[in-house]
């Protein structure tokens, strides 16, 4: 998205106001008063054919409006040098899934406190399931869309407590699962990942997160999931790997990157291309996604949250 410096406008008729231009999605089923006036706090493009609006009552308040639907007279129709450099948005159906082996994952990291949890409590979920990383639109520059300098600010010095409660925007159900499949919520993970990224998918809070959290529940009931988890403190070979994969399409271990860190598997990283909703199925969005890196090594530890 573009910012703009701080604009307002004036509402010419009762257009929808969509949170996401790509599906349409309009929570609350909000719509301009014509007449009334608007703060213009972003566009989607140089040449734009949507502007993003702050409408206070609704929730969430930014909103996606079509230029027709406003007043063309106070809008800059040249705003060369009036603008903060573009942030680019790829309006596309490219995406990143990374999921976590928490227990590799807590080897570096003992200190935060969702490491602590799982060392008290090894038996927990992420113990032997995949956790939920992040949902990243690609390209990797298609970051921080619409995101105040300061969120951004805070964001890269992993202040992220200070960053917008987004689990204020989701469902309770959503959110209840969101804190079993992404442990880091307990270091407001969450947070960053939708400052960060989910502010450029297209879609609500809700979307976003459900969406992902759809995509790693059909994951971890996959063979991956059961190789995994049935190998835990022994070496898995980068051949069973994509064996266990293949059950998602012949060549997904063409389009997934095994991550094996100081030779423990860390993560896995999903290319996925298609609109993601939550009845998609993760073969489907292996079909057209670009490939992955090639691993240069033969198998990986799985690491035990038990030691």
């Amino acid at each position: 998205m573009v910012p703009l410096e701080s604009q307002f406008t004036t509402a010419v008729g009762a257009c929808e106001a969509v949170s996401s231009i790509k599906k349409g999605t309009n929570p609350g089923n909000v719509r301009l008063q014509p007449g009334q006036t608007y703060q213009i706090v972003g566009q989607n493009k140089d040449n734009p054919t949507h502007y993003l609006l702050e409408i206070a009552s609704a929730s969430p308040s930014r909103r996606w409006v079509p230029v027709s639907c406003v007043n063309a007279e106070g809008v800059p129709s040249d705003t060369t040098g009036k603008i903060p450099p573009v942030i680019p948005v790829a309006v596309g159906n490219d995406y990143l899934l990374a999921v976590s082996w928490q227990p590799a994952f807590c080897e570096s990291k003992p200190e935060k406190t969702e490491c602590q949890t799982l060392a008290k409590n090894p038996d927990r979920p992420e113990a032997t399931n995949f956790a939920l990383h992040g949902l990243w639109p690609q390209p990797e520059s298609n970051i921080y869309c619409g995101v105040s300098k300061s969120d951004i600010g805070f964001d890269k010095a992993k202040t992220w407590s200070k960053l917008p409660p987004v689990e204020s925007e989701l469902s309770p159900e959503t959110w209840a699962r969101l804190q079993v499949i992404m442990p880091g919520t307990a270091s407001n993970l969450h947070r960053h990942e939708w400052i960060k990224h989910g502010t450029c998918y297209q879609g609500t809070p809700e979307e976003y997160f459900s969406e992902s959290i759809a995509l790693i529940d059909a994951l971890n009931k996959s063979p991956i999931q059961a190789l995994v988890a049935s190998n835990i403190g022994r070496q898995v070979t980068l051949k069973d790997i994509d064996q266990a994969l293949s059950s998602f399409a012949a060549d997904a271990g063409d389009k997934i990157e095994v991550k094996c860190t100081n030779a423990i598997l860390g993560e896995l990283w999903l290319n996925l291309t298609g609109d993601i909703t939550p009845s998609s199925l993760i073969g489907d969005l292996l079909t057209n996604s670009p490939k992955a890196k090639l691993e240069k090594f033969k198998s990986c530890l799985i690491d035990d949250a038990r030691s």
